[in-house]
């Protein structure tokens, strides 16, 4: 607890830069946590199917979209422990650019009394495309770029091999969780003249349980913290919960906006989440805001155990 809230009053007082980023951005990161860790596969229970889509800086033209969506499955065939397998893909564009990736997830827990330590990693692929006969070439009489080898002409792309890790500490009240991908920091060769990598990125999420008198409702906090060891960028959230079923939050993205977040738990295992994000930018000028959808959907593979009664008279 006292680790927890010292990285808390961290954020808050202290301020950082924010800038562009390889990796897509989430507003709703406590519900789609296989996009940057792969280490939860081994706390999630029964077979989990995750799309999100994010539609950000709604009303620019060629503004930023992510569409993410991940399947895994816990099993226990190797090591007598828990483990956790699954495939994620990311397809983000922004502008001209592009990025597509998929990723192999695996995940292992060890138990240590009620909490567990999940080490977790991603073997997969990330591909860059730039749109060149997309790009916009201003004409002047002051200058010309039209001969930039650096432009290129028509759409660019290449593809290379990607790596992940990450580890989750969980206890029945809070969880830590630190992880890294683009651990290789994947070089992209477009063609003679345009090359490009993906930068290393690190991730170190929180969060606790905070119950109230009232045993309907509890309180959740959390922060996710994100740096390419140039700039760093604070998400700081919490939401209430009532019943287990529903719940409202709301994050403070330093420098950047205001999130307001909500959903509810369906039947048969089906989670709606919906998530705006308010500019506290001079973006406000331009764009209203960002939308986020997000929809999990949980099969419980523990069937329940029927009673045998040996007496003839329970049939």
């Amino acid at each position: 607890m006292r680790f927890f809230f010292l990285v808390l009053c961290s954020v808050l007082f202290f301020n950082f830069s924010v800038r562009g980023q390889s990796d897509p951005q989430i507003s709703q990161y406590m519900f789609a946590a296989e996009s940057y860790n792969p280490s939860v596969l081994a706390n999630n229970k029964g077979i989990n199917l995750i799309g999100l889509h994010r539609q950000q800086w709604v009303g620019i033209p060629n503004a930023p979209q992510t569409n993410f969506f991940a399947a895994n499955m816990p099993f226990k065939a190797f090591f007598d422990k828990k483990q956790g397998v699954g495939i994620a893909f990311v397809n983000d564009k922004f502008g001209i650019f592009s990025n597509q990736s998929v990723n192999f997830q695996y995940a292992l827990k060890y138990q240590i009394g009620e909490a567990s330590l999940n080490v977790g990693a991603n073997l997969g692929f990330i591909s860059q495309t730039i749109n060149g006969d997309s790009v916009r070439l201003v004409e002047s009489d002051y200058h010309d770029i039209s001969g930039d080898m650096a432009i290129p002409k028509q759409s660019v792309n290449d593809v290379a091999m990607d790596y992940g890790l990450g580890v989750m500490y969980v206890s029945p009240r809070y969880y830590l969780g630190l992880s890294v991908l683009h651990l290789f920091q994947p070089q992209l060769e477009m063609d003679d003249y345009i090359n490009s990598f993906i930068g290393r990125t690190a991730y170190f999420t929180a969060g606790y349980t905070l119950p109230l008198k009232n045993v309907r409702y509890v309180v959740k906090p959390s922060l996710l913290l994100k740096t390419d060891f140039i700039s760093f960028q604070s998400d700081l959230s919490a939401r209430i919960e009532k019943d287990e079923k529903y719940w409202l939050g709301l994050s403070w993205r330093l420098q950047d906006c205001i999130v307001f977040f909500g959903g509810l738990n369906l039947i048969n295992g089906l989670t709606v989440g919906f998530a705006y994000d308010l500019p506290t930018t001079r973006i406000i000028a331009y764009s209203f805001g960002s939308l986020e959808l997000v929809l999990r959907y949980n099969i419980n593979l523990e069937k329940n155990k029927l009673n045998k009664y040996k007496s003839v008279r329970v049939l």
